[in-house]
C-alpha cells in the first residue's frame, strides 16, 4: 500500500470517497482511476461504471490475479469493463503493489482494503448481500488466504490455491506445462507460510475451464455444499481474456444467475 505521501503530480480531482463514487455528480467514463484516503493509507482504485451509473445497487469487489500467470498483461480494464457492462455492477478493482518480498504485508493489506470498502458500501444503502468479493488466478490465492472478513458471497475464476505444483497436481500434464512454470515462477521468491483453501463457510461459485490444468486439484478443495463448481466448456486457464460471444454468454448466465 502507498504510504500517505501525497504525489504533488496527482491532481486533487484524483482523490475520492467511497460516497462520491457510488453516487458521482460529475460525468463518468466507463473507466476511472481513484485514490481513496483510508485511515493513513491512499488506497489506488480502478473502478468500472455500469451503464446505468444513476443506480448503482450492486457492487463488486475485485482481486485481480497476476498477468504473467494468466498470460492477460494490461487486459485486466477489458475484462472489468466487460464485467461492469455484462452483470450491471459497480467493479472496483483494487489496485494492489504486487510486493513480492512481503507477501504477508500484501494479504494482510489487500484485506484491510476489502473490509474499508465493504463498511463504506454498508454506509452508502448497499446493502449486504449485494457485496461480491471477486478474484482470479493468484488473486484468489491472496483472498483464500484472508479469514474473518464480512463478505460472504465470493466468485473465483480459476483460482491458484497452492503457491507450488508439480505434475502430480494436474490434469492433462502435457496440454500448457507453461503454467505450471508461471505459477511456481511467480511464488520462488515469495515466502508463503501456508497454502489457500476454499472456505465453507462463504457462498461460494468457482469458475473452472474445463481443460484448465488445475481444474482436479481445485474440485478436491471442494468440501461443502456451500461451494458451487462449474465448468467452463473447451476453456483453459486465464479464459476470461479471450471470450467469444458463446462463451461470454455462458460465463454471465451463470455469474448473474449468483449474484
Amino acid at each position: 500500500m502507498i504510504n500517505n505521501e501525497f504525489d504533488e503530480e496527482i491532481k486533487y480531482k484524483l482523490f475520492r470517497t467511497v460516497n462520491e463514487i457510488l453516487h458521482p455528480t460529475i460525468s463518468k467514463k466507463n473507466i476511472s482511476d481513484y485514490k481513496i484516503i483510508m485511515d493513513d493509507d491512499i488506497l489506488p482504485v480502478r473502478v468500472f461504471y455500469p451503464k446505468k451509473v444513476t443506480s448503482i445497487d450492486k457492487v463488486i469487489i475485485y482481486v485481480h490475479g497476476n498477468g504473467e500467470v494468466t498470460n492477460c498483461l494490461g487486459e485486466y480494464s477489458n475484462i472489468c469493463k466487460n464485467f461492469a457492462v455484462k452483470t450491471n455492477c459497480l467493479i472496483v478493482a483494487i489496485e494492489y503493489d504486487d510486493v513480492r518480498e512481503s507477501y504477508d504485508i500484501l494479504v494482510n493489506e489487500v484485506k484491510k482494503c476489502i473490509n474499508y470498502l465493504y463498511d463504506k458500501f454498508l454506509m452508502n444503502n448497499i446493502k449486504e448481500k449485494d457485496i461480491i468479493l471477486m478474484s482470479d488466478s493468484t488473486g484468489s490465492h491472496i483472498t483464500s488466504l484472508i479469514k474473518n472478513i464480512p463478505i460472504s458471497k465470493r466468485i473465483l475464476f480459476y483460482p491458484v490455491l497452492k503457491a507450488k505444483y508439480t505434475k502430480k497436481d494436474m490434469k492433462n500434464e502435457d496440454f500448457n506445462i507453461g503454467l505450471i512454470e508461471r505459477i511456481n515462477k511467480y511464488f520462488k521468491d515469495i515466502n508463503v507460510s501456508v497454502d489457500g483453501k476454499l472456505d465453507d463457510k462463504d457462498d461460494l461459485l468457482v469458475l473452472v475451464g474445463s481443460i484448465d490444468m488445475l481444474i482436479d486439484d481445485i474440485k478436491k478443495s471442494i468440501t461443502s455444499d456451500n461451494i458451487k463448481c462449474v465448468d467452463i466448456s473447451f476453456s483453459a486457464h486465464g479464459f476470461l481474456k479471450e471470450m467469444d460471444k458463446e462463451l461470454s454468454n455462458e460465463v454471465f448466465t451463470v455469474i448473474n444467475k449468483f449474484i
